[in-house]
């Protein structure tokens, strides 16, 4: 009984702060009171679900999310906030693809939530792109390494859906299923783990190339 009001109690803040979120849009900026809230709402929610595929879509939104919030941190004069954004959305993408590696070793169809994140990158690298001309120098490094990671997804997603429209891998299963996928470095796709769930809110540092 007590385990059901706790898990209640749960769900009512989760909806209650989804509420005040979906209000407040991209009000509730990194140099926001409620900024901190936003984030460990999104991780709870992250951390509430045991698909792969929901998941993975988590992870997609949280990456447009912090790319927004890039954009309007930017166009405030915050460059310091950047950094830490960046990486946030970097953890995301790579968190997507893992999740999707995982739901295909358990032999779920894919496809879909592929599309999703092929469709999603081409957006953020665009997206990157013009951020290039807006930042100082020292900011520029980090956005790079942001769009690598973009492209890369963008790339591994594009791959995995034509080898399975020429019926290379079937859609539910990855190469090499049956050995456990190990996470990668910094820059690669791995296993199912893919860093830290929900990343963590902004500490405002500077940027790192």
């Amino acid at each position: 009984m007590k385990l059901i009001r706790i898990t209640l109690s749960l769900i009512f803040c989760l909806l209650f702060a989804d509420g005040i979120f979906a209000q407040q849009g991209l009000k509730t900026l990194p140099d926001d009171p409620l900024y901190q809230a936003k984030r460990q709402t999104e991780t709870a929610k992250l951390n509430a679900s045991f698909d792969p595929l929901e998941r993975a879509t988590l992870h997609t939104e949280h990456a447009k999310e912090r790319l927004a919030e890039v954009k309007a941190m930017v166009s405030k004069g915050r460059h310091e906030f950047a950094g830490d954004l960046l990486r946030d959305y970097e953890t995301s993408i790579k968190g997507a693809m893992n999740e999707i590696n995982r739901a295909s070793g358990q032999g779920r169809d894919v496809g879909k939530a592929l599309e999703a994140v092929e469709r999603s990158t081409k957006k953020h690298t665009e997206v990157l792109t013009d951020l290039l001309s807006k930042v100082p120098e020292e900011a520029r490094p980090a956005i790079k390494q942001a769009i690598e990671v973009s492209k890369l997804g963008r790339n591994t997603a594009l791959d995995r859906l034509e080898r399975i429209q020429r019926g290379e891998i079937p859609a539910g299963k990855p190469e090499g299923v049956g050995r456990p996928e190990r996470p990668e470095g910094p820059g690669g796709f791995g296993g199912p783990g893919g860093g830290r769930p929900g990343g963590g809110p902004p500490r405002g540092r500077r940027y790192a190339s």
